[in-house]
C-alpha cells in the first residue's frame, strides 16, 4: 500500500502472521559497525515520524501562505473585471447649494482648460427667485401675424370653498450654485481653493436646443405650486412641508433662498373638464378634424400632418398643431406624491397655460385580460375609479393586451426570449397607435413614462425640441441620429455635422427599400435625385419631425443588444448580400414624439401587412422604411464621474464608423456604461441626483445637515430616468 503521512504507520514482516514476534532486544552494534535490525526499525520509525511532522507543518504553512495569496488574486481579478468608468473620480459640483449662486459658472467638468487664475465671480447672496415664463408673447404682432385665432387664457376652476384657483408658476434662481474644492460645508472662498462649479452636460447641449442654462431650479420653485411643500389641509400633497412665504422682507424656510410659494388648493380639481374647456375656448386657433381621417387605407396610412393638410386660410395664417401626451401607467400603480406633482405640472405647463396646444392623458394598461372592459361601461368605470386618482378620472383611457390582440389580429403571435408578440413588452405601441386612430384631432403624440422626471419647465423643453428638430436638414440626418454629440470633443454642431458627413459618403436618402414593405403614394420623396444635388442641405428644413427621439437612433445589426432579432413578417431584404434582419433602427427608452403620419403607418404595417418589431425598434424602423423624418434631439445629459473625454466619446460612439450602432456598439454588453449617466433605463446616477435634489441623504451626504449650511440644491434643467417609487 502507498504511504500516507496522515495514516498509522505499519511494519510488515516477511514471517507468517501466526508466528509471534521475537522478544525485545537491546540496542547493539556489530563489530563491523552496522546496526542491528531492531535499531534499523527504530530509526526508520523516527525518520518517518519526523518526515510526517515536517510535511504537516509545511502543509499548514502552505495553506497559510496560499489563503492571502488567493485573496490578493481574487481582488486583483475583481479590479480587472470592474468597469473602467467606475474608477474615475466622482464629480462633486452638482451638490452645491444656493448659498453661493454665481452668474458665470466655472464647471468642474468637462474641463475648460487650466488658465492658472480663478477669476472673481459675481456672487448672489440674496438668492431671490423669479417666475420662469417660457411661453411666446401670444398677443404680439409677430405671433398673431403667424398663427390663426386669438390666444385666450384658461381657467383652473374653483376649489371646494368656491374660491378661484390661481395659475401655478415655476420659479427659478438666476445663476448656478458653486462650491469649493474643500468640501460641501465650506462656503467662504480662500486663497488657492479650487472651485467646484456645477458640471455642464457632457452629451448634448442646453444652448443648442435653445434651453436656458444660466439659471437653476430648486425643488420648491419647481413643484411648490403643485402641492409640494404644504399640507393636505391646504390642498397640498403633505410632503416636505415648510413655511416658504416671505415675512418682513426676510427669508424663511429650510435652507438658503427666498421662495414665495404660491399655494394652490388642488382638492376637487377635474383635469379632464379643464382641458376640454380650454380647447373649446381656443378652438379658433386649431384645425377642425377631418372625417376622412377615419379611413384606414387612405388617410390613416398615407396622411400628411393634419395641421398642414387642413391648414391655411386666405390670410395665410397657420393653425397651431396639437399634441397629446400619453402617460403610460397600469392597474395597481401606486401614485406617490412625486407622481402627482409631476402629472399636475405636465397638464398645467403644456395644456392649460398654452391654451390647449397639448392634452395630457393617462393611458392605463389593465393587466387582467379576463376583464371585458370593452363590453361593459359599468365595468370600465369601476376599473378606472379603483386604479386612478379621482382628479385624473377625466383624462384616463383604459386598454388591455386582449383588446390590442383583437385589433392587430393579422399578426402571427410568436414568442421571442419567452415574451409574446401581443404583450406590452414587445408591442407597447399598439395602444398608442389605437389612440391616434381614435383621436384624429392630434397631429403628434408624446409617449411618456411615469418614471421620467424633468427638472425644468415642460413647455420650454417640448417647444424647443420641436423647433430644433424642424430645422434639421434631411441630408446626413440618419447618420447624425446614430451618434452622441459630445461638444467638448466634437466642437460646434456645425463641426460635428461636417465630421459625420465626411464619414458617410453614401447617406440614407429617402425610403430604405424592403421587399415586403409597401411605399405609399404620399411617403416623402427626395426633391433631389441624389444627396449631392442638395448642395445647400435644404430638404427637410422647416419640416416637422415625424419622430423625436431622446436617445441615438442606431443600427442594431451586429450589436450585442439581445432584442435586435425581434422582427416579424418580413421577407429577405432587397440587397444581394442580405443582413441578418430587415433594414431597421432602434432608439432605446421608448420616450419621444411621434407624428400622426408615422403612427398611422405603424398601424397599417401591424394591422394590414402583418409586420412588427420590438417596441423600441418599431417607430424608427417604420420611419426609415417609409422615408419619414426622424430626429435624435441631443438634450443635456450628465455623468457622475470625470471621464476622459475622448475615451467617453469612443465608448459611447464605439460602433461602425464612429456611430453608436453596429459591431462595437455600447448598446448591449456595454450598457453598464450608462449606469453613471442621468438618462437611460438602468441609470443609477439619475435617482441619486434626484434624491439629493429633493433634500434626502444619500450615502452619508446631503440632507438637513448639508442644507443648513449650503442651502437647497439648485440644478440646471435636465431629464432624469428612471425615478421609481419616490415619495418626494
Amino acid at each position: 500500500m502507498s504511504w500516507n503521512p496522515f495514516m498509522k504507520v505499519h511494519s510488515y514482516s516477511p514471517l507468517p502472521l501466526s508466528i509471534p514476534a521475537e522478544p525485545s532486544e537491546k540496542w547493539r552494534f556489530s563489530r563491523n559497525g552496522t546496526v542491528t535490525s531492531r535499531l534499523k526499525r527504530v530509526m526508520c520509525k523516527f525518520v518517518i515520524i519526523l518526515t510526517s511532522v515536517t510535511a504537516i507543518i509545511a502543509g499548514f504553512s502552505l495553506v497559510a501562505i496560499r489563503h492571502p495569496t488567493s485573496r490578493v488574486i481574487t481582488q486583483a481579478k475583481a479590479v480587472a473585471e470592474k468597469p473602467r468608468w467606475e474608477g474615475f473620480a466622482l464629480l462633486e459640483g452638482y451638490y452645491s447649494g444656493m448659498a453661493r449662486l454665481v452668474k458665470d459658472n466655472r464647471p468642474e467638468y468637462p474641463p475648460l482648460g487650466d488658465t492658472g487664475v480663478i477669476e472673481d465671480l459675481e456672487v448672489s447672496s440674496e438668492g431671490k427667485s423669479v417666475v420662469f415664463n417660457p411661453y411666446p408673447d401670444f398677443g404680439s404682432k409677430e405671433y398673431r401675424g403667424t398663427w390663426r385665432g386669438t390666444y385666450k387664457e384658461c381657467s383652473y376652476g374653483v376649489d371646494l370653498s368656491g374660491k378661484k384657483r390661481g395659475r401655478p408658476e415655476v420659479r427659478t434662481f438666476e445663476g448656478i450654485p458653486e462650491g469649493t474644492g474643500f468640501g460641501h460645508f465650506r462656503v467662504e472662498m480662500r486663497a488657492n481653493e479650487s472651485v467646484l462649479g456645477m458640471p455642464t452636460a457632457v452629451f448634448g447641449s442646453h444652448s443648442l436646443l435653445g434651453l436656458k442654462d444660466d439659471l437653476c431650479f430648486d425643488r420648491y420653485g419647481r413643484y411648490g405650486s403643485y402641492g409640494y411643500g404644504y399640507s393636505k389641509d391646504n390642498g397640498g400633497l403633505g410632503v416636505a412641508e415648510w413655511d416658504g412665504n416671505i415675512t418682513d422682507g426676510g427669508e424663511t424656510g429650510w435652507g438658503q433662498g427666498s421662495m414665495p410659494v404660491k399655494e394652490i388648493d388642488w382638492r376637487g380639481i377635474d383635469w379632464g373638464k379643464l382641458q376640454r374647456e380650454c380647447v373649446e375656448k381656443n378652438e379658433d386657433r386649431f384645425s377642425a378634424s377631418d372625417p376622412e381621417d377615419l379611413d384606414p387605407e387612405g388617410v390613416l396610412a398615407e396622411s400628411v400632418h393634419s395641421s398642414n393638410k387642413r391648414s391655411e386660410k386666405s390670410d395665410g395664417k397657420k393653425p397651431r398643431p396639437r399634441a397629446a401626451v400619453l402617460l403610460r401607467t397600469w392597474t395597481g400603480y401606486e401614485y406617490k406624491p412625486s407622481d402627482m406633482a409631476s402629472i399636475r405640472s405636465l397638464i398645467s405647463e403644456l395644456s392649460i397655460n398654452s391654451g390647449g396646444e397639448f392634452n395630457v392623458y393617462l393611458l392605463v394598461h389593465v393587466k387582467d385580460n379576463e376583464l371585458p372592459i370593452w363590453a361593459s361601461k359599468k365595468l370600465y368605470e369601476k376599473t378606472l375609479r379603483e386604479n386612478v386618482p379621482e382628479e385624473f378620472w377625466g383624462i384616463a383611457e383604459l386598454w388591455s393586451e386582449r383588446m390590442m390582440g383583437a385589433i392587430y389580429n393579422n399578426l402571427e403571435d410568436n414568442t421571442f426570449h419567452g415574451a409574446r408578440l401581443q404583450g406590452v413588452y414587445r408591442s407597447s405601441f399598439f395602444p398608442v397607435q389605437d389612440f391616434a386612430y381614435r383621436h384624429p384631432e392630434f397631429d403628434f403624440v408624446w409617449n411618456w413614462e411615469m418614471d421620467v422626471r424633468y427638472i425644468g419647465h415642460f413647455y420650454e423643453l417640448f417647444s424647443r425640441m420641436d423647433a430644433w428638430a424642424a430645422k434639421q436638414p434631411r441630408k446626413h440626418l440618419w447618420e447624425r441620429n446614430e451618434r452622441y454629440y459630445v461638444p467638448s470633443v466634437h466642437g460646434s454642431w456645425e463641426d460635428f455635422s461636417s465630421a459625420v458627413a465626411a464619414k458617410s459618403p453614401k447617406p440614407i436618402w429617402g425610403p430604405v427599400p424592403v421587399e415586403s414593405v409597401k411605399i405609399f403614394s404620399t411617403d416623402p420623396k427626395p426633391p433631389f435625385l441624389t444627396p449631392e444635388k442638395d448642395t445647400e442641405s435644404m430638404w427637410g428644413v422647416d419640416e416637422p419631425a415625424d419622430l423625436i427621439s431622446l436617445n441615438p437612433i442606431f443600427d442594431p445589426e451586429g450589436a450585442t443588444w439581445f432584442l435586435s432579432g425581434d422582427s416579424t413578417g418580413y421577407g429577405p431584404p432587397v440587397e444581394d448580400t442580405p443582413p441578418k434582419g430587415p433594414p431597421r433602427r432602434t432608439a432605446i427608452v421608448a420616450v419621444g414624439r411621434l407624428s400622426r403620419k408615422l403612427l398611422m403607418r405603424m398601424h397599417a404595417e401591424n394591422a394590414l401587412y402583418g409586420h412588427a418589431m420590438f417596441s423600441e425598434m418599431w417607430p424608427p424602423s417604420v420611419a426609415l422604411q417609409h422615408g419619414l423624418k426622424a430626429v435624435f434631439a441631443p438634450h443635456p445629459l450628465f455623468v457622475d464621474r470625470a471621464w476622459p473625454l475622448r475615451y467617453l466619446e469612443r465608448t459611447f460612439n464605439g460602433g461602425v464608423k464612429g456611430s453608436a450602432g453596429g459591431r462595437g456598439s455600447v448598446f448591449g454588453k456595454g450598457e453598464h456604461n450608462f449606469q453613471g449617466t442621468s438618462w437611460y433605463y438602468n441609470a443609477r446616477f439619475a435617482p441619486k441626483l434626484w434624491k439629493r435634489w429633493v433634500g434626502m441623504e444619500v450615502d452619508g451626504a446631503g440632507g438637513e445637515t448639508f442644507e443648513s449650511v449650503q442651502g437647497r440644491m439648485c440644478l440646471r434643467s435636465m431629464l432624469l430616468h428612471p425615478i421609481k417609487g419616490m415619495e418626494v
